[in-house]
């Protein structure tokens, strides 16, 4: 396992993490849905960081290339919630505006890596 497989598969549990506990608070209607929700999505980011750093050799330059913009949407989100906690941009930094952020890496990465095989081919 080299450093792209580990900061790829570290990205997509970051991201699976973020997804499956968003949509489980979304989907339960009660007060402390985040005590569910919370456990739930770090089991399911835990999984898929476990399953992509095992399997991410084995999968195909598109599926390696989905995956790493998937991770990348992830890492960016952390990081720039990061910064807002530390009051870093605070006014500027909405969720909305992260969000948009991270989607937007993610396209770009994927552009990237699809850019970047086809010149080396």
């Amino acid at each position: 396992m080299n450093g792209r497989t580990l900061l790829t598969a570290l990205g997509a549990g970051v991201t699976t993490f973020l997804l499956v506990t968003v949509a489980v608070i979304e989907l339960l209607d009660f007060e402390f849905s985040a005590i569910v929700a919370l456990p739930i999505g770090l089991l399911v980011g835990v999984v898929v960081l476990i399953g992509v750093g095992v399997s991410m050799s084995s999968l195909s330059a598109g599926g390696r290339r989905f995956v790493s913009a998937y991770a990348a949407f992830g890492l960016t989100v952390i990081s720039l919630l990061g910064l807002r906690y530390v009051n870093v941009g605070r006014s500027v930094l909405s969720t909305d505006l992260i969000v948009g952020a991270g989607v937007a890496v993610a396209v770009v990465a994927y552009v990237a890596l699809f850019v970047g095989s086809r010149s080396a081919s």
